[in-house]
């Protein structure tokens, strides 16, 4: 197995157009094969399997990185090519390289010429690799532009009860659903935590009445309008997706969510996976949201 670890100054395009194996593409920020957000199993020119990373930054979700490296690379053939994210900008980014790195056992580690990449500490010796620049900067985020447009052109909407789901990669759902008295949104407790999706604005006296109620000592607020446009993934209960889209709107009191999805609705989803990159009708990405507070 090779293990290619990328820098966003080079470019492994030509590189990989070049092989005939297998490739496991764990860097969210490509979208030379679908949507960005993601990491996949590619084979013979074509994505077979992938998992919602939810931002083109790894480091929103290093966990869902690791996960799909692991299932990933028990997919592939003999002789696959794993295609890393670049790991220089973060010290978490090099420490989840290096295990993945240690986990695939690769038998040749290659690095592009110039990035310093070849000293991180790999588990054998990298070999410097000469590779043309990457495109600019504008020129990929048009290209991530595109795709985006073509998965919100090729999408149907979805009602979600997300009493019928599991969420994954957000604050919400992961609590005990608790019923407030004068309180028409969503509210659930994790730990001493009591979190609330709604709108307007609680009073300080409401505030202290709800903590009180549910022995929590703080709240978490978020308004519905902070869910719409995530980037966001429906899978069956054995975490396969099968469909990527965006959150349109979260009904908080009817326990819903509209969502238009790549999936053939109705879809039989019993995975959410919510992201923390949001796009707009247009296509544009916007700034990640904190996955703590959503």
């Amino acid at each position: 197995m090779t293990l290619l670890v990328s820098d966003h100054r080079f470019t492994w395009r030509e590189w990989l157009r070049a092989q005939t194996c297998d490739v496991v593409c764990l860097d969210p920020t490509d979208a030379d094969h679908g949507p960005a957000c993601r990491a996949f199993l590619l084979r013979a020119g074509k994505v077979r399997d992938w998992r919602l990373i939810g931002s083109v930054d790894p480091l929103r979700n290093p966990i869902g990185i690791f996960s799909a490296a692991w299932t990933h690379v028990a997919q592939a053939g003999q002789g696959a090519v794993v295609q890393l994210f670049a790991p220089k900008t973060s010290p978490v980014l090099r420490q989840l390289a290096l295990a993945i790195s240690q986990r695939v056992s690769a038998e040749q580690i290659l690095v592009p010429l110039g990035s310093g990449l070849e000293n991180m500490g790999w588990p054998i010796g990298a070999e410097v690799i000469e590779l043309p620049a990457a495109f600019p900067a504008m020129v990929l985020e048009s290209q991530r532009r595109a795709r985006w447009l073509e998965m919100l052109e090729a999408s149907e909407m979805h009602e979600i009860d997300l009493a019928d789901v599991t969420i994954d990669g957000a604050r919400l759902g992961s609590g005990t659903r608790i019923d407030l008295p004068d309180w028409a949104g969503w509210a659930e407790r994790t730990g001493t935590v009591l979190h609330m999706v709604g709108e307007g604005d609680l009073s300080d006296g409401q505030a202290a009445r709800y903590l009180d109620q549910v022995h929590a000592s703080r709240i978490s607020f978020v308004s519905p309008a902070e869910y719409e446009g995530l980037v966001c993934s429906f899978s069956s209960q054995e975490g396969e997706d099968f469909g990527i889209g965006v959150v349109e709107k979260f009904v908080p009191e009817r326990r819903l969510m509209r969502i238009r999805c790549t999936a053939v609705a109705p879809a039989p989803v019993r995975l959410l996976r919510i992201g923390t990159l949001r796009i707009d009708s247009s296509g544009r990405e916007l700034p990640d949201q904190d996955s703590r507070s959503l």
